[in-house]
């Protein structure tokens, strides 16, 4: 089983001056949909990027074409336009002749810029956004990970059991209350890497903000659109990521650790198409490590916010378009 920072690996094959064709190899351990193509896609533009004054990831936009398989895989990475502060690239992911995946990046410098009108909301301002989850690592209780996923041995989470209990809560609002706004589901957990040797990098960061329970998964079986989501796929079709600041290097903060809080207010035929927003923060531990001190929950920050919209469909679908027969594109 190879750690994720060895399965995000590529490999530059050529360049010139606007252009250059990076080599990679999908690992079998971690491919399921976007969370881990796109990710090679940033670290291939990272790289790119690498000699230049604009090092960041500040924006990507990705749309998912065709499904991917284990194996050999080229990311082309094109220049659009080199600006005073962003830089702005287009780059493919392309297997077996056809391109997968297709998106525009935006590279910038997230160093905080000194002195100045400050131009950011951080405690103790009331506006602020503060860390959603409720418990600090120490005290989370690992919960165990879909053995369908591969790479279940290689990540662990814990579950945030109170933001879940306000999804039941919502289920019990009496049917002749009128109810403004509201509806949806929100979901929480820590999560992390387990290997050792494993680290959070920008080019994680898409995996993590994939890494959630979706809107049909966590409607009661009691609401009519969760009947036979079990048997269900959930294809991203587009994916946005923000990147609000780097990921963090300080002992202050975990360096495997992440802790994820995600809503999705919308499920709409055709083919059950539902959003979904992710917040990515830092943590202060590793789960069940560390020691609660006050003011924990302050010190920690948004790394990213990554929002989507994914499909609804027949597993047997998957099955079929993981041998090459079918892709979203044609539905």
């Amino acid at each position: 089983m190879v750690p994720l920072v060895r399965a995000l690996y590529v490999l530059e094959t050529s360049r010139c001056s606007e252009t250059a064709t990076y080599a990679t190899e999908l690992n079998g351990s971690w491919v399921i949909g976007s969370r881990y193509t796109l990710g090679q896609v940033v670290e291939a533009c990272t790289q790119f990027q690498s000699e230049t004054v604009h090092k960041d990831p500040i924006h990507i936009t990705a749309h998912f074409l065709r499904a991917t398989n284990v194996g050999p895989a080229e990311v082309r990475v094109s220049v659009q336009k080199i600006g005073k502060n962003f830089t702005n690239l287009s780059a493919d992911l392309a297997q077996g002749g056809h391109t997968r995946l297709t998106s525009h990046l935006i590279f910038g410098d997230l160093t905080p810029v000194p002195g100045g009108i400050p131009r950011s909301l951080a405690s103790p301002s009331p506006y602020a956004r503060r860390l959603p989850l409720l418990n600090h690592p120490s005290v989370a209780i690992r919960d165990g990970m879909r053995r369908a996923w591969r790479f279940h041995s290689l990540l662990s989470w814990s579950m945030d059991q109170t933001i879940l209990a306000r999804n039941a809560m919502r289920s019990q609002t009496r049917a002749d209350t009128e109810i403004i706004g509201g509806g949806g589901a929100e979901w929480g957990a820590w999560c992390e890497l387990t290997r050792t040797e494993d680290e959070i990098k920008p080019s994680s960061i898409p995996f993590f903000g994939d890494m959630f329970l979706n809107l049909p998964s966590l409607l009661p079986d009691s609401e009519p659109a969760s009947q036979g989501t079990s048997d269900c796929w959930f294809p991203t079709v587009t994916m946005t990521v923000e990147f609000k600041a780097r990921i963090p290097s300080s002992r202050d903060y975990a360096s495997r650790t992440v802790g994820l809080y995600s809503e999705s207010r919308f499920l709409t035929d055709p083919h059950g198409r539902h959003n979904a927003h992710v917040e990515v923060w830092s943590a202060p531990s590793a789960i069940g490590q560390g020691k609660l001190e006050a003011g924990w929950r302050d010190k920690q920050y948004c790394i990213a916010v990554v929002d989507q919209m994914a499909l609804t469909l027949p597993m047997d679908l998957n099955r079929r378009q993981g041998s090459g027969k079918k892709d979203i594109t044609k539905l």
